[in-house]
């Protein structure tokens, strides 16, 4: 924007007690007018006090903690060239505060404006979060910095997936009280070759529309159309490792820096974080550790008879037997047990009792609680195996179960992220990828979610949906078990249990974690496409033409079932045939 003059977030209002009555444009958090290389590089950190903010939503209490409040937190920064790099990648922390949320940064962008006079300008990409909500709310922080000095610092939210328990659209915005320090340099090494590595592997990113044509038209009028059309927060394509999206779109423009959004992908978790935690545990050990007993490895279900018949592939597959509201076997009804909302419950058998159950378990913290309220809900008339019921429970449980079993052949201080993350992510180049844990006093005894709570970027999505078209291998090394992921990810074999639910094409089913969606292609072929799907219109596809595609919205719980779940099945066919 070399032509238009800056008139938001100057030096004047960045450095004195300017106010801003609402959110700004977008534009303002990126370079202006004439620039160049910031004058000074950065290596600080900045404690952030837990700050009020101005919010369409002002008062809200979750938990007894305040949405409207920004967390205080301690943020360590560095600099490389133009790139602004957190030091710390994954969650941060305030326990003891007032504030919901915690907070995690992406890189961003430093620079120099002509007319800043001594001052250097940075851009830091956040996302609030919270266990209670696996979707993130997306921000952008900027301040003024010298050698010696700190400016204010000016943030705005603009932009979030689906919410849950916390208000939706949360617009916030207003100045962080903060006080800087030194860093030491050497802090901030791992950072920089970090993402040096990062910049060197990242994908090229293009905007979907560049892939229109006659051919394609008639597709791309589909995207932008029906049900779930101005509920879409990104969507796109990723071809030959390039990623095809369109722009954010937010209240007060395009989020600028679409690398850096996490965007919490709830549900979609079960598959991505899951399902591949169950593939390496299978691939490193020579086991299949889906025929495991929960019975055997948690201590919470000695308590529980049914559970001693439960294995962990039941609970990957939603079949395990237990539940509360959907008694009746047939028709198969996946989400007949899934009320999530009181008015649900309405006129059915014990619903109200499986909606009281759902959030005892969804509001429980820790692994014990959380544990506990899963194992103790009633058992249907048929066994493991038999039926779906969808069950956040289950896929949790089957979390906590991987974890223990992996505990079991390599000791208690062995953790299944740390499988995930550092035998199969990083090296994929999922990079900082983010997992929510349960809240425990002793770290040590944390789980992960395995049900939600994983925050990837769409160059994260791009690595993994790689992983998986290039049949668990990184670099001609079997990382994650062949035949395994075949039996889940091969999209000509129709699979699993019967859910009750169609699409255009057929019946879907559900299997390993994974939904598999029937669809005619262009060629006549008939494919079960699977996916990773996730709670208001969360999607990722691994299609059969080597192309991985992905959907992120707020999708209301009215609107949601009624999203057309091929539209991008069919866009990705027509500009690449099946």
């Amino acid at each position: 924007m070399s032509n238009i003059t800056r008139t938001h977030l100057t030096v004047e209002q960045l450095t004195t007690s300017f106010s801003m009555g609402s959110q700004i444009d977008n534009r303002w958090f990126t370079p202006f007018g004439a620039t160049t290389k910031s004058k000074s590089d950065l290596c600080i950190t900045i404690d952030v006090m837990q700050t009020e903010m101005f919010s369409n939503h002002r008062g809200f209490e979750v938990n007894n903690k305040q949405v409207d409040v920004f967390p205080a937190c301690k943020i360590r920064l560095t600099s490389i060239d133009n790139v602004l790099v957190p030091v710390d990648r994954d969650l941060l922390h305030d326990r003891d505060g007032q504030s919901y949320w915690d907070i995690s940064l992406s890189p961003g962008e430093v620079w120099s404006e002509a007319g800043d006079g001594q001052w250097s300008r940075a851009v830091l990409p956040f996302q609030l979060s919270n266990i209670l909500e696996s979707d993130s709310r997306h921000g952008l922080a900027m301040f003024l910095f010298t050698d010696s000095k700190l400016s204010s610092i000016y943030f705005q939210i603009v932009a979030e997936t689906k919410a849950f328990v916390a208000p939706e659209n949360l617009q916030a915005w207003g100045y962080l009280s903060a006080n800087r320090k030194s860093l030491d340099p050497n802090v901030g090494l791992d950072a920089v070759r970090g993402i040096r590595l990062e910049i060197e592997e990242q994908h090229g990113l293009y905007d979907l529309d560049s892939l229109k044509s006659e051919k394609t038209r008639l597709y791309f009028d589909e995207m932008e159309s029906g049900t779930g059309s101005d509920s879409t927060l990104v969507h796109g394509l990723i071809i030959n490792d390039e990623i095809f999206s369109t722009p954010c779109r937010t209240p007060v423009g395009d989020y600028p820096y679409p690398r850096a959004m996490k965007f919490g992908i709830w549900s979609a978790t079960k598959t991505a974080f899951a399902t591949v935690a169950c593939l390496r545990l299978a691939q490193s050990f020579g086991v299949d550790p889906r025929s495991a007993f929960v019975g055997d490895l948690l201590p919470e279900a000695k308590g529980f008879p049914a559970w001693q018949g439960i294995s962990i592939g039941d609970c990957l597959n939603m079949a395990t037997g237990i539940g509360t509201a959907a008694s009746d076997a047939d028709p198969p009804r996946i989400f007949g047990d899934y009320l999530l909302e009181k008015r649900e419950t309405k006129g059915v058998v014990n619903g109200a009792e499986s909606y009281r159950r759902y959030y005892e378990w969804y509001l429980a913290l820790s692994q014990y609680e959380k544990s506990f309220a899963a194992l103790s809900c009633p058992s249907y008339s048929w066994g493991p195996g038999e039926r779906v019921r969808y069950r956040d429970q289950d896929l949790y449980i089957a979390g906590a179960a991987m974890d223990a079993w992996l505990k079991r052949q390599q000791g208690s201080e062995a953790r299944i992220w740390n499988v995930v993350r550092d035998e199969v992510y990083e090296p994929a180049g999922v990079y900082n990828a983010i997992k929510f844990h349960t809240v425990e006093a002793d770290l040590h005894c944390a789980v992960p979610l395995s049900d939600a709570g994983l925050l990837l970027t769409t160059d994260n999505i791009a690595a993994l949906g790689r992983l998986i078209h290039n049949h668990g291998k990184i670099n001609q090394e079997q990382v994650l078990h062949p035949e395994m992921l075949d039996e889940v990810f091969n999209p000509r074999i129709c699979k699993g249990l019967p859910t009750g639910t169609f699409t255009a094409d057929g019946e879907v089913y559900y299997h390993a974690g994974t939904w598999h969606l029937p669809y005619m292609s262009n060629n006549k072929e008939m494919y079960w496409i699977p996916v990773m799907r996730g709670y208001g219109g969360q999607f990722i596809y691994i299609l059969p033409n080597g192309v991985t595609a992905f959907r992120f919205g707020f999708d209301s719980c009215d609107t949601e079932e009624r999203y057309d779940m091929l539209k991008l099945v069919r866009l990705a066919d027509a500009i690449q045939p099946f």
